[in-house]
């Protein structure tokens, strides 16, 4: 058993929004170390994990316009931190956004709106990576219902 076990529990979106034919995902980055990741946080005393995700998510891009499309799920990791071992588990929420204008946070130092194969390239974690990919599949699914909604079948017997 590992000792100074620390664990904690953070919320965090995957923000996208429509330009045209595309659709383009948010990512916060730390241009020293060239790490790309999803904008996530610590769930404050008090706050479900959908507030936090949308507290974290405003906090560190700017956008505060956020459409809740639904949970993405939930991924757990360890890592050193002050010579403690943190276990972290972090619940990812889809959000759809029109804001185009941001204002990142004190953390990161970039961002940049990605289509989902840059948004996947760039991604420094595998686990942020499957999140993404979830976000994308249901994006592709709400948009497919969508349009099966607009277009309904004609009965070719009448």
């Amino acid at each position: 058993m590992v000792k100074f076990l620390v664990t904690q529990v953070s919320a965090g979106g995957v923000v996208f929004r429509r330009e045209k034919d595309k659709i383009l995902f948010f990512l916060l980055g730390f241009k020293e170390r060239g790490v790309w990741c999803l904008p996530k946080g610590i769930i404050e005393k008090g706050e479900s994990e959908l507030e936090a995700a949308k507290r974290e998510v405003t906090e560190e891009t700017g956008i505060k316009n956020l459409k809740l499309i639904n949970k993405i799920g939930s991924i757990n990791y360890q890592f050193w931190f002050k010579r403690k071992r943190i276990d972290k588990t972090v619940h990812f929420y889809l959000f759809e956004t029109d804001q185009v204008e941001t204002k990142i946070g004190e953390e990161h130092d970039t961002y940049g709106w990605f289509t989902f194969n840059e948004a996947l390239k760039a991604l420094s974690y595998p686990s942020e990576k499957e999140v993404l990919k979830k976000a994308y599949e249901a994006i592709s699914k709400k948009d497919l219902l969508s349009f099966m909604e607009r277009s309904p079948l004609k009965d070719g017997n009448k």
